[in-house]
C-alpha cells in the first residue's frame, strides 16, 4: 500500500498512478507523406488533381520532388503552386510527363497543397502511371529530414467532402 502511495499523484483532489514517465513516452519519427487527390466533379474534359505534402511529427519549412505520369493518357492545360509559403513548380517537362516543385517557409506551411494540376485524359488515370517522389525534404530550423522518412505516392486518392471518411483509391 506504501508503494502505491508513493507511485500515485494528486489531480485536484482524485488520486492517480502516472500512466507514463518521460523515458516511456514514444514521439513518432518525423516524416512527410505525398498524396494525389482528384478534385469531385472532375471529368475527362477537365480533371484537376492537388498534390498535397503532409509532415507528422514537425513544422515542415522545405520539400522538393518530381511527379510523373504517361502525357499519352494525361494531358496538362496548367499546373500552379500551392498559395503558402514559397511554393514552386517547374512545368518545362510536362509535355514529357514531368512536374518539378518545391517550396519553403521560416515558419512551417499552413496547409497542405503543393500542386494544382489541371488536365484532360484520354484515358483512365489509372493508366497515366502518376508517381510522386520526394528528393529533400526539412524542418523550419533547416535539419534534413532522414530519406528514409520521405514517402512518396502512386496512384490517385478521390477528394473525400468535409467530414466523410476514409479516402478511396481511383478505379476508372
Amino acid at each position: 500500500m506504501l508503494r502505491w502511495l508513493a507511485c500515485a499523484t494528486v489531480v485536484g483532489s482524485v488520486w492517480q498512478l502516472p500512466s507514463t514517465t518521460a523515458a516511456q513516452r514514444v514521439t513518432a519519427a518525423p516524416s512527410v507523406r505525398t498524396r494525389v487527390e482528384r478534385e469531385a466533379g472532375s471529368t475527362d474534359a477537365h480533371t484537376v488533381l492537388t498534390l498535397h505534402v503532409d509532415a507528422s511529427g514537425f513544422a515542415l519549412g522545405s520539400y522538393q520532388g518530381t511527379m510523373t505520369f504517361d502525357p499519352a493518357v494525361l494531358v496538362v492545360d496548367s499546373v500552379t503552386a500551392g498559395r503558402d509559403g514559397f511554393r514552386f513548380v517547374n512545368p518545362n517537362a510536362v509535355s514529357k510527363g514531368s512536374v518539378r516543385f518545391a517550396g519553403f517557409t521560416a515558419t512551417g506551411f499552413v496547409g497542405t497543397d503543393a500542386v494544382r494540376l489541371v488536365a484532360h485524359r484520354r484515358s483512365s488515370l489509372e493508366k497515366a502511371a502518376l508517381v510522386v517522389t520526394l528528393e529533400v525534404a526539412g524542418d523550419v530550423e533547416g535539419h534534413a529530414i532522414a530519406k528514409r522518412a520521405l514517402m512518396g505516392s502512386s496512384g490517385i486518392e478521390d477528394a473525400r467532402p468535409a467530414g466523410s471518411g476514409r479516402r478511396s483509391p481511383e478505379s476508372r
